[in-house]
Order: structure tokens, then sequence, then C-alpha cells
């Protein structure tokens, strides 16, 4: 099985700039695959996005991602009170 990616743009270009949300976002995704049973994806946390790739079935890693988004993107609203994910309406 070759490696899948997903990738999560960032509300704003420098949303995931901060070494606290990364390690937020990063522990999140590692602790949704461990939940899930599953062999965490890697995770490569930029200012304006993140990458998840791994050996995983596509709908696996979709899974993740999109428990990760959802997730941190609560998170994210709670503490800081703005989106943390391109299009998250915040409803």
């Amino acid at each position: 099985m070759s490696d899948a990616s997903v990738i999560l743009h960032a509300a704003f270009p420098e949303s995931l700039a901060d070494p606290g949300v990364a390690a937020v976002v990063r522990a999140t995704a590692e602790e949704i695959a461990e939940h899930e049973g599953v062999e965490p994806p890697s995770v490569e946390v930029h200012a304006d996005r993140v990458e998840l790739r791994g050996a995983l079935p596509d709908p696996v890693l979709i899974a993740i991602a999109a428990q990760l988004r959802r997730a941190t993107g609560r998170w994210h609203r709670a503490k800081y009170g703005a989106p943390l994910w391109q299009g998250d309406t915040g409803a």
C-alpha cells in the first residue's frame, strides 16, 4: 500500500506557526490514531497547513483528518476565539 496524504489548510497564513498550537495538533492526530488502533500518520505542521501521511487506507486517513479538524478547531475557537481551519464557520 502506498502512502496516502491529506492536507488541512489553516484559516490564516500563520495560524499554525505557534509551537504550542502545532504541538496540540500533532498530539491530537497521534491520539486519534491510537484510539482507532491504527499506526499514527506522519504529521508535518507548517505555518499555514498540516500534512498527514501514512500507509493507511484513504478512508482511515480522511477520518483521522476529519476528527483532527473537529477536535482542534473546537479547542482553538474556545481558547483563542478564532477559527483554526479554512472554511470553519464555528457552527
